[in-house]
């Protein structure tokens, strides 16, 4: 993702006589979304560990389910991640090239704790998105590839709201608006899967998933059919951007039907230090 990031910056650059700066602004500075989306970026990749309650709205088949839950990462040497959701009982440990790469998994449902792929048809029920999703990694990176696909265009529909109060929280605002979200035909392909699909068109999994009737299809799709793919990731997104950390407080994405999907990060801590032990089965606050 750096790379990308780095190249985007640079065309960013390239299409303005910008110059960024990583320090934060002053409230009466004239600021561009480019620069604070610049530095929110800066922020995220310096993120070494990760600690957030994450309250998340997601559209499925017309209907919204809400959920709350608490995950803390670690990325280096190598990523960990413990996942809860207490309304649930539902406890998840992923350790990166551990396990063949399945998470561990704690459920009601389940007799005793088993290792599951978060692609799988299992973990990936009824959620827009994996554990390899959570954090703010993977939605800085869409957001900025929905941007690059416009170029020079972008500034049209990239705007700077001001600072708005979200989640008791100062925020600066950003409002994107796709220019091209429409769908286009697409003949599938050996061995791909929705998934795979999403990934090398970077755009969102469950618009294809809801606008072909594709929710429960997590395989491999059947070569030479025809699926309709969108454009963009989004049609639309508001981010909420705290205005001390530069991280996000909250994301929401909206398609041609209206509000896809919608986070809230509360409680955020980065870079504080996690035990090794807390990305154990066997710690002591956990139920595997």
């Amino acid at each position: 993702m750096t790379i990308f990031l780095r190249y985007l910056l640079i065309s960013i650059i390239a299409f303005n006589a910008y110059k960024f700066s990583s320090v934060p602004f002053s409230k009466n500075e004239n600021i561009s979304a480019i620069q604070i989306l610049h530095t929110m970026v800066d922020s995220i990749e310096n993120i070494k560990t990760l600690k957030i309650k994450l309250v998340a709205l997601e559209r499925f088949q017309n209907k919204y389910l809400k959920s709350t839950s608490h995950f803390k990462i670690s990325y280096y040497p190598q990523k960990k991640l413990y996942f809860i959701n207490p309304e649930k009982k539902l406890e998840i440990l992923y350790i990166e090239e551990k396990n063949d790469n399945k998470a561990l998994v704690k459920h009601p449902s389940l007799p005793v704790s088993i290792f599951l792929d978060p692609n799988g048809a299992l973990m990936k029920k009824n959620q827009h998105y994996t554990i390899h999703e959570l954090g703010f990694q993977y939605i800085a990176n869409t957001i900025q590839v929905a941007l690059s696909k416009e170029k020079e265009k972008y500034l049209n529909h990239l705007h700077y709201l001001g600072i708005n109060e979200k989640n008791n929280q100062q925020c600066y605002t950003l409002m994107y608006e796709s220019s091209n979200f429409d769908f286009y035909p697409y003949v599938i392909q050996s061995k791909e899967t929705v998934v795979s699909i999403s990934r090398k068109f970077n755009i969102n999994e469950y618009i294809i998933r809801d606008n072909n009737n594709l929710y429960y299809e997590f395989g491999f799709l059947k070569k030479g059919s025809t699926i309709l793919l969108p454009q963009m990731y989004c049609k639309k997104a508001f981010i909420y951007i705290d205005t001390k950390t530069f991280l996000p407080v909250s994301i929401n994405l909206y398609d041609q039907k209206g509000l896809l999907e919608s986070y809230d990060y509360f409680e955020v801590q980065k870079n504080i230090p996690i035990k090794e032990e807390e990305f154990s089965k066997h710690y002591k606050d956990y139920n595997f």
